[in-house]
């Protein structure tokens, strides 16, 4: 993996510096906040805005610059801004609260950072977010997040959160969320939540939630819910353990 940096350093002074600071291996490489006015300032927003990064297994530090993988790239757009394009794997940690986008990665994962966008990747992950976007990934799993967007997403599994949007999922698992809309999804399951909007769902399956809403789904089927007003659709009430073992078997396409 190649190191860019935006600075003037030379590898053979990058090394030395890396030697003084007593680094031990060569896969944990800080990346150094170069600048004509480098100072005491500049080195606190760098640690302040500082990801840790992991490509391929090999971890590093970046604040600014460019991360090469093989193929593909990590870049820092701006301070707590960063980019990760085509790579096979990737994790992002940290950044001080910025915002991170993944394009065309394998298995792609954010943890701890302000927003997450996801775009055409595979396997991808995200925990503790306030702000996550999907759309057209194999699939999302997601904990802790304030508020989500998915779209064409195979299969969505979220865990503890304020608002999720998704449209066109083969199949969402959505558990303890504030608000829930879901439209035109094959296979929904959704348990704890407050409120529960389905629209154009082939498979609902709604428990201990608060109110259920929607217009034209398949077959809804709700146990321990609050109120239940779902039109066009056959509505059925079922015992929570009826439910639970009916959710072991994904639901199969009748066209």
């Amino acid at each position: 993996m190649d190191l860019i940096t935006k600075g003037r350093f030379t590898p053979q002074q990058l090394t030395n510096q890396n030697n003084q600071k007593g680094m031990a291996s060569p896969h944990h490489i800080a990346m150094e906040l170069v600048g004509p006015k480098a100072g005491g300032s500049s080195s606190a927003v760098a640690v302040h805005h500082m990801f840790v990064v992991v490509v391929d297994g090999v971890e590093s530090d970046i604040h600014e610059g460019t991360l090469h993988g093989s193929p593909g790239k990590v870049t820092v757009t701006s301070p707590g801004n960063l980019s990760a394009d085509g790579l096979r794997s990737v994790v992002v940690r940290g950044g001080g609260g910025g915002a991170v986008v993944f394009t065309l990665c394998g298995d792609a994962a954010a943890e701890g950072v302000e927003s997450a966008s996801f775009v055409q990747c595979g396997a991808t992950r995200v925990d503790g977010a306030r702000e996550v976007s999907v759309s057209r990934c194999r699939s999302l799993e997601a904990e802790q997040a304030g508020k989500v967007t998915v779209e064409r997403c195979r299969e969505a599994r979220l865990r503890g959160g304020g608002l999720l949007r998704a449209t066109r999922c083969r199949r969402a698992d959505v558990e303890s969320f504030g608000e829930v809309r879901l439209a035109r999804c094959k296979g929904v399951r959704a348990d704890w939540c407050g409120s529960l909007e389905v629209q154009m769902c082939r498979a609902v399956d709604a428990s201990r939630c608060g109110a259920v809403s929607g217009d034209r789904c398949r077959r809804v089927n709700v146990a321990g819910c609050g109120s239940v007003a779902v039109t066009h659709a056959v509505v059925k009430t079922v015992e929570e353990e009826q439910l639970q073992s009916q959710q072991t078997v994904s639901p199969q396409s009748s066209e």
